[in-house]
């Protein structure tokens, strides 16, 4: 349909459409269209359908994820636990103090004065 014959049928108002508004109106029709057809496209609704699958199948794998993470996740020990550990700690013999003169000495080659 030509600019001319759609501005004198289709506006009941009676007034002409100018070209700015006739190209806006064919725009939305094309859009309306399109959408419509979309909405009944066997393979776009086979398509949403996938993408459905797949992000249900992606939050249930991170559900799962996340439950393992907390299961693996160390729990914290009880305190007769931490006490033991400090009792454990306290009783290893320390390493002998070694000064830093004593240090220099050795490695210069020099006997300790006595």
């Amino acid at each position: 349909m030509s600019y001319d014959q759609e501005t004198e049928t289709e506006n009941p108002s009676g007034q002409k459409l100018t070209k700015k508004e006739f190209a806006k109106k064919l725009r939305r029709e094309a859009y309306l269209r399109a959408k419509e057809y979309k909405k009944t496209d066997p393979r776009e609704i086979a398509r949403k359908e996938k993408a459905k699958v797949h992000r249900r199948e992606a939050y249930q794998k991170a559900k799962e994820r996340n439950k393992a993470a907390k299961k693996e996740k160390k729990e914290k020990p009880d305190l007769k636990d931490q006490i033991m550990l400090a009792v454990e700690l306290d009783e290893r013999p320390m390493a002998p103090v070694i000064s830093l003169d004593s240090a220099r000495r050795k490695a210069s080659g020099k006997k300790p004065a006595t």
